[in-house]
């Protein structure tokens, strides 16, 4: 399961497209801020393989989900990639400071998108071995 946390509804919409076209093997569900995917997890019965997770949402943004995901005892191990329009090197610090797994910008086309998002999908959902603890 790959879990979306993004409040952008065009990038949404085409993360949708490249997982039911080109991905449909990977379960997919969609966050609109870090306050929602908090609130799944803390009633949810099973975690996801990976997060994705922008930096700019309202709520809770993308740097204090991260910290929030990296404190928690059965949250930390879920790999967790930064996707940011920011190449600022102070944002990128950070999330690594944070404990982010990966940062990377945002395709700025579909077919890079889709391009990345299999890269990702491919390393940590079958090449990287995790461990996630369970509940």
């Amino acid at each position: 399961m790959v879990y979306i946390v993004d409040d952008g509804e065009d990038y949404q919409y085409l993360l949708q497209q490249v997982f039911s076209r080109y991905l449909s093997r990977y379960s997919v569900r969609f966050f609109t801020d870090g306050e929602q995917l908090h609130q799944h997890l803390l009633t949810g019965k099973e975690l996801p393989q990976l997060i994705l997770l922008d930096l700019d949402m309202p709520i809770l943004d993308g740097f204090q989900t991260l910290r929030l995901l990296k404190q928690h005892t059965h949250w930390k191990r879920i790999p967790t990639v930064i996707m940011s329009n920011s190449l600022s090197s102070e944002n990128i610090q950070a999330c690594y400071d944070a404990f982010a797994n990966s940062f990377l910008v945002k395709a700025s086309d579909f077919e890079q998108l889709k391009q990345q998002i299999e890269a990702i999908c491919q390393y940590w959902l079958e090449l990287n071995q995790t461990f996630i603890a369970n509940r």
